[in-house]
């Protein structure tokens, strides 16, 4: 998998994951891992990337820092074509007694403020998962058979907003326990823990990607949108229309019929969209 996710770093495939980190040592390990480079931008967040669309953003600690973060890349990568990402979030958490530098990801994730829980589905196998709560302070006795951490529940929250469910995943690395408490971590050993789990981390990477560029492929908006969109007046309502019914006619197979809508260009919008509506209905009554 290292190999195969090391030569799809150099080739054209694309990675389309955003990795958010609380930390700047829980990034310290991912840069030279994933190939990463500093990425030039006006934000106020550090952040990293490479040509292979996968990008790393420092949020700093606790759930507001990580909603920010979110929204403020949720900006920059903002388009209108139809195409949504991968988001994983990369931390340290603590639990009663599961081994330091062991790693889970979140099958369930509650706020431990309002009891709320979400459950991001399991779909990577190869990879322990474990219950997670979000924390506003450090926990200290763990009470419960879980992960303890202070992002979780607002990344996956905020990330949902722009991405499904699926494609949100949080992976979490124990970093204290009952017998080696948060006041006695080490530091130093979060990049250790995170070089150490390399197979694991690239298989989520590699796995999440094939699920979003599948997901992106086959919500591909046809060209004929964007080329109509450029030679004819839309109000926003006629764009939504519009682009509902290029995406009907791509999942009935006949993305190519669109391209006769192109002569019609001239024509006024309300025809158009009337035109491709007809059509839909005569294939649905065939």
């Amino acid at each position: 998998m290292i190999k195969k996710f090391e030569k799809s770093l150099h080739g054209s495939e694309s990675t389309p994951v955003n990795i958010v980190v609380a930390h700047a040592l829980e990034a310290k390990a991912l840069i030279p891992m994933l190939h990463l480079q500093p990425f030039q931008t006006t934000s106020r967040f550090v952040q990293y990337g490479n040509s292979n669309n996968l990008h790393l953003i420092v949020s700093g600690i606790g759930r507001a820092a990580m909603e920010a973060a979110i929204t403020d890349l949720s900006q920059q990568q903002a388009n209108e074509e139809g195409q949504i990402r991968a988001w994983l979030n990369i931390g340290i958490a603590g639990h009663s007694k599961a081994p330091l530098g062991s790693a889970w990801l979140g099958n369930k994730i509650t706020c431990q403020v309002s009891g709320v829980s979400a459950y991001p589905p399991q779909l990577i196998a190869g990879i322990d998962s474990v219950a997670v709560i979000t924390v506003d302070e450090p926990e200290r006795t763990y009470p419960e058979d879980v992960a303890y951490e202070m992002e979780a529940f607002s990344f996956f929250e905020q990330a949902t907003k722009y991405s499904t469910a699926e494609l949100v995943q949080v992976f979490k690395i124990i970093s204290d326990n009952l017998e080696n408490p948060i006041e006695k971590l080490d530091f130093k050993n979060i990049p250790i823990w995170i070089r150490l789990l390399q197979e694991q981390i690239i298989l989520l990477i590699s796995k999440m990607s094939e699920i979003v560029r599948e997901h992106n492929d086959s919500h591909r908006i046809p060209g004929v949108y964007r080329e109509l969109c450029s030679r004819i007046h839309l109000t926003v309502n006629q764009k939504l229309q519009l682009k509902r019914l290029c995406l009907r006619y791509k999942a009935l197979g006949l993305e190519a019929d669109l391209e006769s809508v192109i002569s019609l260009a001239g024509s006024h919008s309300k025809q158009i969209i009337s035109q491709l509506s007809a059509q839909i209905d005569r294939v649905g009554k065939q």
